[in-house]
């Protein structure tokens, strides 16, 4: 870098010391002078150079399979769904051998082959050794007034005695209607009906479900104070429902 040719051709840093003279610079391994010097490139960084220079660079590794999480449950198969969407085998009429007193009790006052299920609230004594001979004879005439086959009317409670107090079950009374599945529940008063259907409106008379039509009568407490006549005209909506 010593001559003065090469005094042109260096770089603006070093212009100073060589207008003030310097012309020998100690610089192992030889020093080129450039007239411009060429635009720097970004480099990667270390790490990530060394990762791309790998020539057996790994694949992305596939997401691990989620693993199941204590007490929740997973989803089945199809088959399996199918399965468990499938009914059990139908018990036959009468037998519910998980029945608890005083349920049980109540089968021996069932037919097999019913095709009305006829509730109210007090029927959970009447079956249950509290009877009232004013409701029996309400139900007398008004069997007679619909004139249906005999054994096409099971009586079914929609509440039991316990502790001396009638109890409403929901699912009893549904346990006991999957045994003969009649097309048809008659229901005497609105409280029967909310053990029925909890969330049922109470206007209509006839409420539409799935399997089974649920008519609703006026309670048997009211029926009681009319006379015969009067109670046959209070359930005529149900003379003709078909069987």
């Amino acid at each position: 870098m010593g001559s003065p040719s090469a005094r042109l051709n260096v770089r603006a840093s070093l212009r100073p010391w060589v207008e003030s003279g310097l012309e020998f610079v100690y610089a192992p391994g030889g020093l080129t002078a450039v007239a411009q010097p060429e635009p720097v490139q970004e480099r990667p960084s270390n790490q990530a150079a060394a990762y791309d220079a790998r020539p057996d660079r790994p694949a992305p590794q596939q997401p691990r399979q989620p693993q199941a999480q204590p007490g929740r449950p997973q989803a089945q198969p199809a088959a399996t769904q199918r399965q468990a969407a499938e009914p059990s085998p139908a018990r036959a009429p009468g037998q519910a051998p998980n029945f608890l007193a005083p349920w049980s009790s109540f089968l021996r006052f069932t037919k097999p082959d019913a095709r009305v299920v006829m509730t109210y609230m007090e029927l959970g004594l009447d079956l249950g050794g509290q009877s009232d001979p004013r409701r029996r004879a309400v139900l007398k005439n008004l069997q007679a007034h619909l004139k249906w086959p005999p054994g096409t009317i099971n009586f079914w409670p929609v509440s039991a005695l316990v502790n001396g107090a009638l109890q409403p079950d929901t699912s009893m009374f549904w346990r006991g209607w999957e045994l003969w599945h009649t097309p048809h529940v008659v229901c005497f008063g609105d409280e029967a009906l909310k053990v029925i259907l909890p969330d049922a409106d109470l206007q209509p008379v006839t409420h539409l479900l799935e399997n089974v039509i649920v008519h609703k009568l006026p309670p048997i407490t009211r029926l009681i104070d009319m006379l015969p006549h009067e109670q046959q005209m209070a359930v005529d909506s149900i003379v003709n429902i078909r069987l």
